[in-house]
C-alpha cells in the first residue's frame, strides 16, 4: 500500500497535471492544424488516407509518412490528455 498524499503534495501534482494538460491542449492543435493541411493538400480525409496507406494503395512516398507520423503524434497526445482527465486527487 502506498503512503497517503498530503494537501501540498496533491497541489504540487494538480498544478504538474495542468500545466502539462495546457502543453499538450497546444500540441494537439498543432498536429490537428497539420492534419488538416495534409488533407486538404490530397483532397482526401486523414480516415481515408489512412485506409488507402494501410492497403498500400499510396505507395512509400515521404508525404504518406509525414502523414502518418502526424496522425499517430495526434492521437499519442489524445491519449495522453485521456489519462490526465482520469487522474483524481
Amino acid at each position: 500500500m502506498g503512503a497517503e498524499l498530503n494537501e501540498e503534495t496533491k497541489s504540487l501534482i494538480r498544478y504538474s497535471l495542468n500545466m502539462e494538460k495546457n502543453i499538450l491542449n497546444l500540441s494537439l492543435l498543432k498536429w490537428k492544424t497539420k492534419l488538416k493541411e495534409f488533407e486538404d493538400e490530397n483532397n482526401m480525409s486523414t480516415k481515408d488516407f489512412l485506409d488507402k496507406f494501410n492497403k498500400g494503395k499510396l505507395g512509400d512516398d515521404k508525404i504518406w509518412f509525414d502523414w502518418l507520423f502526424a496522425y499517430k503524434a495526434y492521437i499519442n497526445i489524445e491519449n495522453k490528455l485521456r489519462l490526465i482527465k482520469n487522474i483524481h486527487l
